[in-house]
């Protein structure tokens, strides 16, 4: 004959109690030496001489050799393109993180459902257009005013997301080739114009005079398509969320997140059967 265990305490594993922290002591020591270095380098910054600014002299003393009369874009595209190579790049890593996760679910696919919204046909019929001309002025306008690819990229994108909702765009998809040549175009683009210039200029990146303008304007269009596509991919090709396990089934949230029973000490005592059948009863033993 066997005897029924007595109750179990279910122990929380996901919860931190502070037994593997260090001592306190360690903890005081770590905040006292931060702190200092904190103070010993505000002490230094608030001792330092005051001195004119002399970056937006220089953007302004070389402003007609970079080919644009707006001294952002000059910095961006000209002065520091480095700076935005380098952006460019992490919006391709962010778009392949992305891809890598992917589980192949598309729930903005156009449906049936989809096709009799009023509202999110006849916003995009109105919206999209006034966004596509919209963006392609900003590229234009921000070599001499107000505009540049990053903010005619992300308008484009606001258009590119309303028409996957509205079901008139199907989502893009990472085995689509030229999806992914959209998002790395524009870092070929630049490493392609970068070494080009180099028998002209001996430099990587430094444009020939006469060839700032249409070089700057190229690389601006052609990121302003890539910035665009990377972030409608980022809204419709996030990964998809797995159907639960059902070995999860009536597992007490409060306890151990695979259903086991441990004592209160911590160590394992059993486990539930998958699919739930034959768990163990409310007191957190197994039936006898």
């Amino acid at each position: 004959m066997t005897t029924k265990p007595g109750p179990v305490r279910r122990h929380p594993l996901l919860l931190d109690e502070g037994a593997a922290d260090p001592p306190g002591w360690i903890r005081v020591l770590l905040g006292a030496l931060f702190a200092g270095w904190a103070a010993i380098l505000g002490f230094f910054l608030i001792g330092l001489p005051e001195r004119a600014p002399i970056l937006p002299d220089l953007v302004e003393a070389r402003l007609e050799d970079s080919g644009v009369s707006n001294p952002i874009t000059a910095v961006l595209l000209n002065f520091r393109s480095y700076d935005t190579l380098l952006e460019v790049a992490v919006l391709v890593v962010a778009m392949v993180a992305v891809w890598s996760m992917d589980r192949e679910s598309r729930d903005l696919a156009r449906t049936e459902a989809r096709l009799g919204d009023p509202v999110l046909e006849g916003l995009a019929r109105i919206v999209v257009p006034l966004a596509g001309t919209t963006a392609v002025y900003l590229t234009w306008a921000g070599g001499h005013g107000t505009g540049g690819a990053f903010q005619a990229g992300a308008l484009l994108a606001g258009a590119g997301v309303l028409l996957t909702a509205a079901g008139f765009l199907a989502p893009p998809t990472a085995a689509a080739r030229p999806v992914r040549a959209l998002v790395a175009m524009t870092v070929v683009l630049f490493v392609a114009v970068g070494f080009a210039v180099i028998p002209w200029t001996g430099a990587f990146l430094a444009y020939p005079d006469g060839w700032a303008y249409p070089l700057i304007l190229g690389l601006e269009a052609a990121l302003m398509v890539s910035v665009a596509v990377v972030l409608v991919e980022l809204f419709v090709d996030v990964p998809s969320v797995p159907d639960p396990d059902p070995r999860f089934k009536g597992v007490d949230p409060t306890g151990d997140p695979l259903g086991r029973v441990v004592d209160p000490e911590g160590a394992l005592q059993s486990a539930r059967p998958a699919g739930g059948d034959g768990a163990a009863g409310e007191d957190g033993a197994e039936p006898s």
